[in-house]
């Protein structure tokens, strides 16, 4: 699933304190010679203070301005909330080197290392997950694809050499703990209905907690859950926790992104980890290294090329 700060506008406010420099560097000057004219010329006074009150008002208007920062996403609707969450920038492209371990309470753990590709298009993301260790799973691919032009989710086994589509978005991505829907860049907007439900703080940071629910019984069904509850940070649009809510209301499975930095200007979660509460079964997923100064051409990120771009094995 498929994380704004309040700061002041750099551009906004260099602009106003360029224009203030002039007159601030002048209003002595000015002020004596209101004075000396106020001396000579009496009748004058009125004039004389209302061009004094103008540069003050101007002064101070210029500073407030300088001074403007965003609105604080903690006033916004859950669906205005969750827009920033989509507008948040991923880059237009990039690679990520990542690790994931599979947690099982009976069976101990599974390590897997991955290569992440992505390149964001004129109507969506496309991201491909490949499997590079161990040799048992090397070469298996993963594409989901949020371009309007060719949506869709596709597999590819290269013990079979088969490429199949991905029937339902509640499916496990990767055999993990993730679903496909969970690895979208974007939430899907107009599938669910939204609603502030509260405010909490989480690892020192201020939160709104966004609910989301599914339009319909039929996407309930396919996700696997009734309602989920996100937590928001107020100060960067990232969801840094989601709780998922059974047909009982009972929370069976929990996301969290940590470890939150700025890798060349991106802010990227470094740590995220699914929770399944009802098997006792955990992922967790850490970005070893990523880079969002690539270039990923985007004809590479088909399901036609799943078999043979980069990563895959040879036939």
């Amino acid at each position: 699933m498929s994380a704004a700060r309040q700061r002041t506008n750099p551009q906004f406010g260099s602009e106003h304190r360029h224009r203030l420099r002039p007159a601030t560097s002048n209003l002595g000057e000015e002020l004596a010679v209101c004075f000396h004219n106020t001396r000579a010329h009496s009748r004058n006074a009125e004039g004389i203070m209302k061009t004094i009150l103008s540069l003050t008002a101007a002064i101070l208007v210029s500073f407030t301005l300088s001074q403007a920062v965003p609105v604080s996403i903690g006033s916004l609707s859950g669906e205005e909330i969750m827009r920033r969450v989509n507008a948040r920038p991923h880059g237009d492209a990039s690679r990520m080197q990542m690790e994931m371990t599979i947690r099982d309470a009976k069976r101990g753990e599974f390590h897997k290392s991955i290569v992440m590709e992505r390149a964001r298009l004129a109507s969506g993301y496309r991201t491909e997950y490949r499997i590079t260790a161990p040799d048992h799973e090397n070469g298996i691919g993963l594409l989901i694809s949020e371009d309007a032009a060719q949506r869709g989710m596709w597999m590819y086994f290269p013990g079979s050499h088969q490429v199949v589509r991905v029937a339902t978005r509640g499916f496990p991505a990767l055999a993990s703990d993730f679903t496909c829907e969970d690895m979208q860049v974007d939430v899907p907007l107009d599938e669910y209905d939204f609603r502030i439900v509260g405010h909490d703080r989480l690892d020192g940071f201020a939160t709104v907690k966004v609910e989301m629910k599914p339009h319909s019984e039929r996407l309930r069904s396919e996700l696997g859950f009734s309602r989920s509850v996100g937590w928001v940070r107020t100060d960067l649009p990232m969801i840094v926790r989601a709780d998922y809510y059974d047909e009982n209301d009972t929370v069976f499975k929990t996301f969290l992104a940590q470890e939150v930095e700025r890798i060349q200007g991106i802010w990227t979660a470094r740590k995220v980890v699914m929770q399944n509460l009802r098997i006792q079964h955990a992922t967790e997923v850490r970005v070893l290294d990523a880079d969002y100064s690539v270039r990923v051409p985007e004809d590479l990120l088909t399901p036609g090329k799943l078999s043979t771009g980069p990563g895959a094995p040879p036939k």
